[in-house]
């Protein structure tokens, strides 16, 4: 006890060294605040990985067959792979990597990338691989789109890929410049297709002549007079013109001029995909992206700044980049509202300090201490690698009222003291001495409590550990500074005799104590009352509405659209530009960008889809839902032929893409056969749609364009000298050509392409009927029809595997917030759907994460009250007042259920997290009351009046630590703020169950404390 004593007066005898190193350690976290990065989401690497392997226009079944398989089998070995998912379409292969979440997702890149590297040697050589990690950074910050009014497209990407992007790129915490749907200018030389077969010339013969003409090549070193010169054969041209001067050998010994058989003209290149955007004529769309630990918002802000320097020089060539898409508006405007709401609730908390104190100076005081724990905690985010997010701001705004009542506990029990007519020195060293060792003991179990977090994997894992974390930190400090710096303010703040003028508490607490000793006569009553808790607690479990995540409006729409397999990209464009028409003509609607071909976030998809981001107003009379829904409705009716809409928001669809959920609810066919899962596929969405708060069903598994196959006869080789290759070269000069040659300007390539003219007829029809391909055999023309056989495909399945087996995926996607409920008549729905027998079902996306984080937390929720009953068997020596305490908390729970329920919201993996919150709060207050109830023990033999009297003496710290928690998080209950409307429902789970504490813990639980004291005397 002396070394107690002791320890206090050193405090006091150095007050102003600890006030100095305090402060000094609150200006080192304010300083390093500005270097935390800030995001919506925790930045953290998710163990998954994607490899998108490109090549061109090759068939499905040829990708399946030379890129998808191969690649598959290579990457399934990859170590700690758990889960491997592809997608298989015209020139395209996409592959997710699900690792193990203790993996170090560094090594994982490591080992797809060693494994990716062996790969190449398997698949054709013309395949272009591109690896990703999953992280919030690898999707764009903001997206602009370079556009003009005269220069077409190709200008504009080869302005911005050959003079703007190394400018952009050099500023700090720029990753990439990411340009959706590049078009790049190209010479197409075309072939008279007449002249050319009276010339009796072959195209394969052409294209080897100027494939020569392209050749840069060493030959050798010549040293003269002390020189050394580089012997090269050169042959590229710098003017593409130059080329038609080329001779062109005859089979007659003679040579005819590539000009008398060819037009050469400047035009684009084939492009799969395209990119829009309002406002322009012609436009292209890019990401920016930034580096993983950059500061999006110091990026985007000096990539703003460089962009308003350069735009005075584009102006004058016609060119101009808007911002269409600011992520770090959400950002801001999230961070900032959670920020609001702790201040906010920060002075509400010293509202109500003031209201039980009364006393000005102490509840300023309070007041300061806030911001001083708030940044020295921020000194622990930053060397615990942690950023500024709604998790970690959810954190401290649930600190919040705990942090004030650390201090505020032990000021009240120095207070009790100097009433007691001590000198304020030794008041203060008695209350501090007799309160903080257990308050440091209810400290530990509070911060014990998130330890079983850690058994929690996936998305909510990573997210709530962030949070906790910081809870944790915020406790820490604030109980640090509760025996370093409390015992000082009060010293200074307290006057120097102690006020005679009566508590107005008082009066209460002697009436509560009358009350309480009355009802401990039928201290039998709390036995129903326990048990009706708990039975109304399971009842509202079972039928509150549940979901994953709550909504949230984030103020930007995305429009995911399919149309017919097999429509054309230009017919594409002029369809979505019909969407276009109806967002410029919605008055929310501040501006969109448009990929077709590709997507916000694939690389490559088919020319059929496509997708607009739509950038709402910030100032709107509808909220994000709304317009959403008045979205759909114009656009099914505006688009009749659509085969799949979808609409959700930017940050819900990228959650979902970094988890690979494909929607927040998707059905699974597993089969054999894709084509016939398709076909199922299709028929089950019909049955889908009408069930209840549906609102969207789309085949996410679909059919790509149709498909034209060319087969040559057996005897083709033998009596016409044709083979597969001749063949195939003859044919895609008509119909795409090919690259031959390339011109340089400067460090600009551009592409030559050999095409073949062909008659204005009926591509398919001319195709069958009319053309002619070369014989070398006979040295003239014959109809394709003698040589091969032509066949037609109208509809060619795409291949989606999941763990190397062929799958149809449905997503769907539903109103209202019971995703449960939902899931419950889909479940229904499959069991009736008559399926065939070799097909089945499986229900995945946000759903199977709701189900799978559930389930952890609740096991979460049952190792921490296992915890905290041990902590309080070991602090109290004592069944009986461990057992009432763990009762305590949990009926506490009914609170939590009951808050949710007479709200409207939903249970959630947030609220769960608040119903954890709530334990790590309520378990002070209950260690506080019944440490004083031990500490009376030996000095009054009235059970009753000693458990009266330690409530009594607890009942204000009780009251202002409810009270101040559950009002410090009022303004993120009222979603005051774009961003508290994530945590909404996790700060009405903490606020119900705080105020059903009070009435458990000041009235129910010593009733049951008594009847246990009773029923153990009887016994």
């Amino acid at each position: 006890m002396k070394e107690q004593k002791g320890f206090f007066l050193y405090i006091l005898k150095n007050k102003l060294a600890i006030f100095i190193v305090v402060f000094l350690l609150a200006a080192v976290g304010y300083k390093l605040s500005f270097s935390i990065p800030k995001g919506v989401f925790p930045n953290v690497f998710f163990p998954r990985i994607e490899v998108s392997i490109e090549n061109g226009y090759a068939p499905i079944k040829q990708m399946l067959f030379s890129v998808t398989k191969p690649s598959e089998e290579a990457l399934k070995t990859v170590q700690d792979v758990e889960k491997i998912v592809s997608s298989t379409s015209i020139g395209s292969t996409d592959i997710s990597l699900y690792f193990n979440w203790n993996i170090d997702p560094y090594l994982a890149y490591q080992l797809v990338q060693a494994r990716v590297a062996d790969i190449k040697n398997s698949i054709p050589s013309s395949a272009s691989i591109t690896i990703r990690q999953a992280t919030p950074s690898i999707y764009p910050v903001s997206i602009y789109a370079i556009g003009s009014n005269s220069l077409s497209r190709a200008k504009l990407t080869e302005k911005l890929y050959y003079e703007l992007k190394p400018v952009l790129l050099s500023i700090p915490g720029v990753y990439d410049i990411q340009i959706k749907a590049p078009a790049w200018s190209e010479y197409k030389l075309l072939l008279d297709a007449k002249k050319v077969r009276a010339y009796g010339l072959d195209v394969q013969t052409i294209i080897d002549q100027l494939k020569a003409q392209n050749l840069i090549e060493f030959m050798g070193l010549i040293e003269d007079y002390h020189k050394q010169y580089v012997l090269s054969l050169y042959q590229k041209s710098e003017d593409a013109s130059k080329l038609l001067d080329l001779d062109i050998a005859l089979p007659n010994q003679k040579s005819v001029k590539l000009s008398d058989i060819a037009l050469l003209i400047e035009r684009t290149n084939p492009v799969k995909a395209t990119s829009a955007a309002t406002g322009f004529k012609n436009s292209v769309v890019f990401n920016l992206l930034r580096q993983p630990n950059a500061n999006a918002i110091d990026v985007a802000k000096k990539f703003d700044e460089k962009l308003k320097e350069l735009a005075p020089a584009l102006q004058k060539e016609d060119i101009k980049i808007v911002n269409y898409y600011d992520g770090t508006d959400f950002i801001k405007e999230a961070v900032n509202s959670v920020r609001d709401a702790i201040i906010l609730g920060g002075i509400i908390a010293v509202l109500v300090v003031f209201f039980f104190l009364r006393q000005v100076k102490l509840s300023l005081v309070s007041l300061l201490v806030i911001p001083v724990t708030f940044l020295i905690t921020m000194v622990g985010m930053k060397l615990g690698g942690i950023d500024f997010n709604i998790f970690s701001l959810g954190g401290m705004a649930a600190a919040l009222g705990g942090l004030i009542d650390q201090m505020i506990i032990v000021i009240e029990n120095i207070e009790r003291h100097f009433k007691k007519g001590v000198s304020k020195q030794e008041a203060v060293i008695r209350g501090a001495k007799e309160i903080l060792p257990i308050m440091a003991v209810a400290t530990l179990l509070a911060t014990l409590i998130f330890v079983p977090l850690l058994l929690v994997s996936g998305v909510v894992g990573l997210f709530f550990k962030q949070l906790a974390f910081v809870l944790v930190i915020t406790y820490v400090i604030s109980q640090v500074i509760a025996i370093f710096l409390t015992p000082i303010i009060a010293f200074v703040a307290l006057p120097n005799e102690p006020k005679t003028k009566k508590d107005f508490m008082e009066p209460m607490v002697e009436r509560y104590k009358r009350f309480l000793t009355k009802m401990m006569n039928h201290a039998w009553i709390s036995i129903p009352i326990l048990i009706s808790a708990f039975v109304l607690s399971f009842f509202l479990y079972k039928t509150i509405p549940s979901t994953f995540l709550p909504k949230w409006d984030e103020g930007n729409v995305v429009v995911d659209m399919v149309l017919p397999p097999g429509t054309s990209l230009g017919q594409s464009k002029d369809e979505f530009m019909t969407v276009g028409k109806i967002l410029d003509n919605t008055p929310e609607v501040k501006g969109w960008t448009l990929r077709i071909g590709t997507s916000l976030g694939q690389v490559s998809t088919q020319p059929n889809q496509g997708d607009f981001l739509v950038t709402l107003k910030k100032k709107r009379s509808r909220s994000s839902f709304e317009v959403i829904e008045q979205l759909r409705h114009e656009i099914e009716h505006a688009v009749p032929n659509l085969e799949e809409l979808g609409l959700s928001q930017v940050l819900e669809d990228r959650l979902g893409d970094i988890m690979g959920a494909d929607a927040p609810i998707s059905v699974h066919l597993f089969g054999p056969n894709p084509d016939e899962l398709i076909q199922q596929g299709y028929r089950l969405k019909e049955k889908l749609k009408p069930i209840k708060d549906v609102e969207e069903v789309n085949v996410l598994t679909s059919y790509a364009s149709p498909a034209i196959n060319v087969r040559l006869k057996d005897n083709a080789l033998a009596l016409y000298g044709i083979n597969e290759q001749t063949l195939a070269t003859q044919i895609r000069a008509m119909y795409y050509g090919r690259v031959v040659a390339s011109v340089a300007q400067g460090e600009k390539l551009i592409n030559i392409r050999v095409l073949m003219s062909r008659p204005r007829v009926d591509p398919i029809a001319y195709l069958q009927k009319e053309l002619l391909v070369f014989s070398p055999k006979l040295g003239k023309n014959i109809p394709l029809n003698y040589v091969a056989t032509i066949t037609y495909k109208n509809k060619v399945a795409e291949i989606t595997h999941y763990n190397l087996s062929p799958v149809c995926i449905l997503g769907i996607r539903f109103m209202g917030n019971d995703m449960s409920a939902v899931v419950g008549h889909i479940k229904e729905t499959l069991s009736s759907a008559k399926l065939p027998s070799d097909i089945t079902t499986d229900i995945s996306g946000f759903y199977k994460e709701q189900q799978q984080s559930f389930k952890e937390m609740g096991y979460v929720i049952l190792f921490a009250i296992i915890i905290i009953f041990t902590g309080l068997l070991l602090n109290f020596s004592s069944l009986r007042t461990s057992f009432s305490i763990l009762i305590a908390l949990l009926v506490t729970l009914t609170g939590v259920f009951l808050a949710l329920k007479l709200t409207g919201k939903p249970l959630d993996i947030t609220a769960f997290m608040g119903m954890l919150i709530v334990l790590s709060i309520v378990i002070n207050n209950n260690v506080l009351i019944y440490d004083f109830y031990h500490m009376n023990i030996a000095g009054d033999t009235d059970e009753k009046k000693r458990i009266v009297d330690a409530i009594a003496v607890r009942i204000r710290p009780v009251l202002m630590t409810m009270f101040s928690n559950a009002f410090a998080l009022l303004p993120v209950a009222l979603a005051i703020g774009s961003g508290t409307q994530i945590i909404q429902d996790m700060a009405i789970a903490i606020m119900g169950g705080l105020f059903f504490a009070i009435v458990v813990n000041l009235f129910v639980i010593p009733l049951f404390f008594y009847w246990l004291y009773l029923y153990r005397t009887k016994l």
